[in-house]
């Protein structure tokens, strides 16, 4: 055999061998962005909404649903998730994160206060489903 042929045939073979290498790095770095990804696309779904009772504010409307984030803002400030045009909601009047599996509900020190199922809000308490947060004249439900 020809030594010319040997080493071609060895500088193919290697060749092969390099894009194989090349080719399963791009594929296992393809399933990592996709698995990643997806972990991220599902943290952001929602795992809640909150549905308006009643409202008197122009903004929002009786049966609307608002989804909840992770962490969502209330008040009448536009950087909120849910921005609340009431006269009695502060800018910044409170957070529903969640903790857990656990929906949390803080006052963020409002002048008017939080009513929780009618109950005005001292601390960070646990909501579950079914609650009826308040807001001046503006009542939202939680939902999953």
């Amino acid at each position: 055999m020809n030594t010319a042929l040997v080493l071609f045939i060895l500088r193919v073979v290697g060749g092969l061998a390099l894009l194989g290498f090349v080719g399963a790095i791009g594929w296992w770095l393809y399933r990592d962005m996709a698995q990643a990804t997806a972990q991220l696309t599902a943290q952001q779904r929602p795992q809640g909404y909150l549905r308006v009772l009643a409202s008197q504010t122009a903004g929002l409307v009786e049966g609307n649903q608002y989804p909840l984030l992770p962490v969502t803002g209330i008040g009448r400030n536009p950087s909120n998730t849910i921005v609340v045009e009431d006269d009695y909601a502060s800018g910044e009047h409170l957070l529903i994160a969640l903790r857990g599996q656990q929906w949390w509900l803080g006052d963020l020190g409002s002048s008017n206060g939080t009513l929780l199922n009618g109950q005005p809000l001292q601390e960070a308490t646990i909501i579950s489903v079914g609650d009826v947060v308040t807001i001046g004249h503006t009542s939202l439900k939680l939902e999953l």
